[in-house]
């Protein structure tokens, strides 16, 4: 199985091979980009067009639901996780369940029900499972096998070269992993607030003027454009009018729609637009941030990080 390690720095498209359930369960968390306990993940494979191993095409976390959870709804949860790793292609899923403590011997594995319903969801999208597994993030379990010898019921150790190697790996690729996805979330928050009232009282004067003429209006987005793009790339703090200008500038359809074209026309625009839009999205004042924080989760999602594009679009829906 072969996966690119998710970053917004310039090897993200380096692949990393793994041979064993030991060095799957460890690359997870570098793949998501930050530690992931009481997390279901879901990640689906499918050939990678070279007739090599199969390549991760896609994947998926959530949390765990509680043990009191409605068995409709968990039935529910598995069909709705099973239907974006069917739209990705997959022809094979990993399941995967993080938790914080290690099962009683002899005792059922947690959330076993609703890997049943996954297997049984994924089934019916014509997908199989290659494997199900449960780790408190010191051993692993396997949830479809019950030998002794390759399955102890007290858990298998995952090796601590295994986890070396794994993050030596994602590290030279320039994936860093957080300690949890609140600390994606802390990436994008909202600066102080004297920061962004500076901001609110420049970005009026950054749109077009009322009233203007088609072509008028016309030369505001081309001026708009480079202001977005120079902010995007920018290598140090703007002013708080230059931030404004490019907030405004987002905020019209027609500009924003050519900032999503340009990016999306070579795998390295979007990484090189991350810091900058991850710098307008922490300074724009509340009813702004919405256009500057959807560019993101889409610079996010083009590099591969869904993580991240999530947590972009919490702050957009938010705004």
């Amino acid at each position: 199985m072969s996966t690119q390690p998710s970053t917004s720095g310039p090897s993200s498209r380096d692949t990393l091979t793994l041979s064993s359930p030991d060095a799957f369960l460890a690359s997870v968390p570098h793949m998501l980009g930050f530690a992931c306990d009481d997390s279901v993940v879901l990640v689906g494979l499918g050939p990678d067009g070279a007739g090599r191993s199969p390549q991760v095409l896609l994947t998926q976390r959530f949390n765990t639901p509680p043990v009191d959870f409605d068995a409709a709804d968990v039935r529910e949860l598995a069909r709705a996780a099973a239907e974006p790793m069917a739209r990705a292609g997959s022809t094979e899923v990993i399941i995967a369940v993080f938790g914080r403590q290690a099962p009683a011997p002899g005792s059922e594995l947690p959330s076993g029900q609703l890997v049943d319903d996954l297997v049984t969801a994924l089934d019916e999208k014509g997908m199989g499972v290659k494997d199900a597994l449960f780790t408190d993030g010191v051993s692993r379990w396997s949830y479809g096998c019950d030998n002794p010898t390759c399955c102890p019921p007290e858990g298998r150790v995952i090796p601590a070269e295994v986890r070396t190697h794994v993050a030596a790996e994602f590290a030279v690729a320039g994936a860093a992993m957080l300690p949890n996805r609140d600390a994606l979330v802390r990436e994008v928050a909202p600066a102080e607030h004297s920061i962004r009232d500076r901001v609110r009282a420049s970005i009026e004067e950054a749109g077009p003027t009322a009233g203007s003429t088609p072509r008028a209006l016309e030369g505001w987005r081309d001026t708009a454009f480079g202001d977005v793009t120079a902010a995007i790339h920018a290598d140090h703090p703007l002013p708080p009018q230059g931030t404004a200008n490019a907030l405004a500038g987002l905020g019209d359809i027609r500009v924003r729609d050519t900032v999503l074209w340009e990016m999306s026309q070579s795998p390295d625009r979007p990484r090189a637009a991350i810091d900058g839009l991850s710098a307008l999205v922490r300074s724009a004042p509340d009813g702004h941030v919405a256009p500057a924080a959807t560019v993101l989760a889409v610079a996010h999602w083009l590099g591969g990080d869904g993580a991240r594009a999530n947590v972009a679009l919490d702050r957009a829906l938010a705004d």
